[in-house]
């Protein structure tokens, strides 16, 4: 087959090239194999059809000639009115004879039929009259020619049957001698689409597909961190042609990549080393000093220390350092000045922000932190130290051991007369028994310990229980967890109580 069939072809065009082969093919041969068989049945209904009809018409004059010889016996109504229906129905075939001038014995031999037929008619017909009279001679003269040209007419038709039947036969073993002919074609044409088609399939798959695996095994060595590979000569013009271009590209600027990466290693581990002797000497020092501090260190004159220490950093221009001790200093802020006041959700937003910051700069990209929050909530009033102990432990509980990367999401809105705070992690979840352990006030306090705040689970559901006067702990918080599909935590607060926080302080 010619190449330049696929020339500026794409694998679209390619496959509707080969579903139309296919389906031609298939076509060609249902068509052949129908025209066929049309052709067969035809035949075989014009003899069916001629042995019918005259077997009819040799019924109908036999029948006529009963019913006369009913009436003329017993000169009954029904008998009459029998005849009468036999009689039309006899004429209309007889009428319905072709009696054009032709010259084929078939067709004279109908001819005569037709013609006898009328004179059988006529004579029955005088007979039934001349009863009718009470003409006793002429209605059984009539009777007698009736019977005699009834027999003309059965001899006639036995020959024509006869003559059909042997037209029959011979045309039977043409039909029979050509279906065997037709059945070889079919099966010729049969087999020779099928090895085409296999060959079509054969071709098309090859020349789609071995680009492709090329391709393949280009890649698989890039995966082993092999760069250095050959280009991929594809020259099929078509979208493939276009993807191994683009992954020829691709590797050179790669290969690049690394060989700068590499120069740029080796000057920044000459850096690093440097960094780290000077490093190891000042950890040294301020080991030393902060031992002699650590016990003497008031909380506000560490808060103010950060301050300091941010200022700094940011003096020094770096930038990411200040920025962490920042929030470090902003969360320290938060537990100082917040203690025995309520908060809006923006500020509780916010805090668990920073500690959502500290972890990234801890964990880099393991974590992801997603918001979805009602931002006509953020002014509402709620209890302190809330949200950042559940958020703290979805990282502890569920994300901090996770091979995959884990994420947090983080929902606040308002349904019926509520205010849902969701906190949804993709850990390891946890079976029945964790959960009730982890709202359960002994498992709790063994456990704060971990926490950043030292406030755990127990201690939020225990405040918010407090403040809002609820003593049934599923009014507020909801817990679902199931084992490999996180856990889900629902925080559900009194919307219209939110007033409340205006004249009353809260223990947090």
């Amino acid at each position: 087959m010619d190449k330049s069939i696929f020339k500026f072809t794409g694998i679209r065009k390619k496959l509707i090239i080969y579903y139309l082969i296919t389906t031609l093919l298939l076509g060609i041969t249902s068509v052949f194999s129908y025209y066929n068989a049309r052709i067969v049945l035809t035949g075989l209904k014009i003899i069916i059809s001629d042995y019918v009809y005259l077997n009819d018409l040799n019924n109908d004059v036999h029948l006529l000639m009963t019913e006369v010889e009913k009436y003329l016996t017993t000169k009954s109504s029904d008998a009459l009115l029998n005849y009468y229906t036999t009689y039309n129905n006899l004429e209309k075939k007889a009428d319905a004879i072709d009696r054009k001038a032709e010259y084929d014995i078939d067709h004279l031999m109908l001819k005569d039929i037709g013609y006898m037929i009328d004179n059988l008619l006529i004579e029955t017909d005088h007979a039934v009259n001349a009863k009718r009279g009470r003409i006793s001679s002429q209605y059984i003269a009539h009777f007698t020619r009736s019977n005699e040209i009834r027999e003309h007419i059965k001899f006639y038709i036995n020959n024509l049957l006869n003559q059909k039947l042997q037209m029959g036969s011979d045309k039977y073993d043409s039909i029979t001698k050509n279906m065997t002919f037709i059945s070889y074609v079919n099966v010729f044409i049969i087999v020779a689409s099928v090895l085409l088609n296999i060959f079509l399939a054969i071709f098309f798959t090859y020349r789609l597909t071995k680009p492709i695996i090329e391709l393949s095994h280009s890649a698989e060595k890039i995966a082993e961190g092999d760069f250095d590979i050959e280009p991929v000569n594809i020259e099929t013009n078509d979208e493939v042609h276009v993807l191994a271009k683009a992954f020829d590209k691709m590797v050179v600027n790669i290969r690049s990549y690394i060989d700068e990466i590499k120069k740029q290693a080796k000057v920044e581990t000459k850096l690093k080393e440097q960094e780290m002797e000077n490093l190891k000497m000042k950890s040294l020092l301020k080991d030393a000093e902060l031992k002699s501090l650590q016990s003497q260190i008031q909380p506000h004159f560490l808060f103010n220390t950060l301050n300091a220490a941010a200022q700094l950093a940011m003096m020094e221009g770096a930038d990411q350092s200040s920025e962490f001790i920042e929030r470090i200093a902003n969360l320290f802020r938060y537990n100082l000045r917040k203690i025995d006041e309520p908060v809006t959700l923006q500020e509780e937003i916010n805090y668990v922000k920073n500690y959502m910051y500290i972890l990234k700069i801890r964990f880099g990209d393991k974590i992801d932190f997603i918001t979805d929050i009602d931002s006509e909530l953020l002014e509402k009033k709620v209890p302190c130290t809330i949200i950042q102990p559940i958020v703290e432990n979805a990282f502890i509980h569920g994300l901090e051991n996770l091979e995959r990367k884990g994420r947090i999401h983080l929902n606040i809105r308002a349904v019926a007369e509520k205010i849902l705070i969701e906190v949804i992690d993709n850990g390891i979840g946890m079976e029945e028994e964790q959960v009730l352990a982890l709202i359960s006030k002994d498992i709790d306090t063994a456990s704060i310990s971990k926490h950043a705040t030292g406030i755990g689970v127990y201690n939020v559901i225990d405040r918010l229980r407090i403040f809002y006067n609820i003593d049934n702990i599923s009014e507020i918080i909801e817990i679902d967890s199931k084992i490999e599909h996180g856990t889900k935590v629902i925080l559900k607060l009194p919307y219209d109580r939110e007033v409340l926080l205006d004249d009353q302080t809260v223990n947090c």
